[in-house]
């Protein structure tokens, strides 16, 4: 049973839990309660937060419909002036007469004044709560070391660098932050009760070579009083919906038991990524699952959609920027600096004369360090990150900042669809040359700072993997290694293929999908006309560095074949300096676990590595 199901799995992200419908209470005596039941409080009582005290909120959710309640819900994060500053959204499942609870955190470290606002719709309910609360801000005494939070805690915070989301597009839940949902310990009658259903890859990436022998560990686990009989049937598609095959295993579960076997999917023929649903179907009870899993993944090829003039748009795009005074403005910020690191905000211009801002980060000690270059994921703002070993930069294109936000995008579209009628004035185009100015920043200001220069990381989680990877095509010379994390937007023509057929079609191709309804003129292929500039497979045959890439099968936001056809698409000796890991039970997201592996990539790859 899946009591709660996120639409997104998790760039290197931090992004909150939440659901929440008004409580609904039948007073009448004699009478069992109806409907559904939501309570949203503090744990603490109390609606001022701090540093010491972080946002969190518990939520009560009670089933008293007897058949199960499904829906999404939508919620946002106001601060004081009515700007929303994080949203997100997930899919929502309790079970009939089932109740959990949930605790959760908000990352917020601005203080301010702020409303919550959930709207959610379920089967039978729906409703909207709010909740106002204060946040008092971070620790302000650089000095005061007992004050100062681990900084390895906010550096691998999703909502910094990795799959962070600070939006419905990306929304993140991080392993450590997972809401635990607990059943309420009421009396169960024979009818009452549930069946676990976990599937395991044979092998454990989920990726296969053998066609034939494609095997899944499958384990049911009754929790009934009573004996449960029917089937158990896997149903096997493309990541593009045609129909592969399927398998039938009957199932007889005795009351209370668990039943472990494991089944043989379908023969497949052609590498790829495919899904299967997972679909029980016995006496009481009914649950299907989604999985994925990959079939000689080093194989899989798909076209090139690259303009006949790419190389020449990118040149001319560069001689523009070159002819823009960065105007570079570097500040100390006492209140973001630490007894170990002294932090300043730079202020930079870019293509079109539009500023954009980063942290730098540079630890204390004197020294020559090799820098970070970070970059952040889909309208994510980035904090500063702290590092013993390392100078970090953080970078904030374009259109985080309000102000330029307002000046660039005045209609409010979808930060997608800013100007994508014309590629010369596309908003990537100036986000792709912000992240070039930030490494020419790099490269023309670090020494005074004690940067090593010939030890340079880009590396970012969703959009901000993507950003790293474009920037290390279009300067090989400037930059080491990358570490990308679940990167986004590579391949147009084939998403918009992939996302049409799913369940819930969702970010990018929802909101494709809405501006040609609204634009009744302008087609998805007129967009994709325009999107072809900026795919990232278009940029990657350029990437002469070493690459650790993280692809996750379950990923809707950008499907995982189209991740993995750009990774075969690296020059062979980038491929052969590479690493990549493969999550099968993950969306947009890795696990905590692979935030071990990146911190190894860093220090075998520049800490360690000989300057040349």
């Amino acid at each position: 049973m899946k009591k709660i199901q996120t639409i997104i799995p998790r760039i290197l992200g931090l992004v909150c839990f939440l659901f929440c419908v008004s409580p609904a209470f039948a007073f009448q005596k004699k009478e069992a309660p109806t409907g559904v039941e939501i309570t949203l409080e503090t744990p603490n009582k109390r609606s001022d937060f701090n540093a010491r005290n972080p946002v969190r909120y518990k939520i009560t959710l009670k089933n008293n419909f007897t058949n199960d309640q499904e829906g999404i819900l939508l919620y946002k994060i106001n601060n004081k002036a009515g700007e929303t500053i994080l949203t997100n959204s997930l899919d929502v499942k309790v079970n009939g007469r089932k109740k959990i609870e949930a605790v959760f955190e908000i990352p917020l470290d601005q203080e301010g004044e702020y409303t919550l606002f959930a709207n959610i719709e379920m089967t039978d309910h729906a409703e909207v709560i709010s909740r106002s609360f204060n946040y008092s801000g971070p620790p302000r005494k650089p000095n005061d070391r007992k004050k100062i939070p681990n900084p390895y805690d906010q550096n691998w915070s999703r909502a910094n660098v990795g799959n962070e989301a600070v939006s419905v597009k990306e929304s993140l839940v991080p392993e450590t932050n997972k809401a635990i949902a607990e059943e309420e310990p009421e009396a169960e009658t024979e009818e009452e009760g549930e069946i676990l259903v976990q599937l395991k890859p044979y092998n454990r990436d989920g990726i296969y070579y053998d066609g034939k022998n494609i095997k899944y560990n499958v384990i049911l686990t009754n929790k009934y009083k009573i004996k449960q009989e029917g089937t158990f049937k896997i149903i096997v598609k493309t990541d593009d919906g045609k129909s592969v095959g399927e398998k039938e295993v009957k199932i007889s579960l005795h009351k209370k038991s668990v039943k472990k076997f494991t089944i043989t999917m379908p023969q497949i023929s052609n590498p790829g990524v495919y899904d299967f649903q997972a679909a029980l179907n016995v006496s009481t009870y009914d649950d299907t699952t989604r999985h994925s899993f990959g079939y000689k993944i080093n194989e899989i090829k798909t076209p090139y959609h690259r303009p006949p003039d790419f190389d020449e748009f990118w040149q001319i795009t560069k001689d523009e920027l070159a002819k823009i005074d960065p105007k570079y403005k570097v500040t100390l910020d006492e209140g973001r600096s630490t007894y170990f690191h002294t932090v300043y905000k730079v202020e930079i211009q870019s293509l079109g004369n539009i500023p954009f801002y980063g942290w730098l980060s540079v630890p204390k000690p004197k020294g020559k360090y090799p820098v970070l270059v970070g970059f952040g994921g889909y309208k994510i703002e980035l904090n500063p990150l702290y590092f013993d070993d390392f100078i970090s930069f953080t970078v904030n294109v374009r259109g985080i900042d309000r102000k330029v936000k307002e000046q660039i995008n005045p209609m409010n579209r979808e930060q997608l669809l800013v100007n994508i009628e014309d590629k010369n004035e596309y908003i990537y185009r100036g986000i792709y040359m912000d992240c070039v100015r930030a490494v020419e920043f790099v490269h023309s200001q670090g020494a005074q700072f004690g940067m090593d220069l010939k030890r340079v990381v880009a590396f970012g989680g969703s959009q901000g993997a993507s950003l790293a990877l474009v920037t290390a095509s279009l300067m090989p010379s400037k930059i080491n290694t990358v570490v990308a994390n679940n990167p986004i937007f590579f391949d147009w023509i084939r998403s918009v293929e992939i996302g049409k057929v799913q369940k819930e079609i969702s970010f990018p191709v929802k909101d494709m999908l809405d501006f040609e309804a609204k634009n009744p003129g302008f087609s998805i292929d007129n967009m994709i006309q325009t999107l072809q500039y900026f795919e990232v497979q278009n940029f990657i045959l350029n990437v002469r560095c070493s690459v650790l890439y993280a692809v996750s099968l379950l990923d809707n936001f950008a499907p995982a074949s189209t991740a993995l056809a750009a990774f075969n698409k690296m020059p062979i000796e980038t491929v052969k300096n590479s690493e990549l890991y493969v999550f099968p039970n993950l969306g947009h997201e890795v696990p905590r676990s692979h935030d071990a592996f990146v911190s190894t990539w860093f220090l075998e790859k520049v800490v360690h590595a000989r300057k040349r």
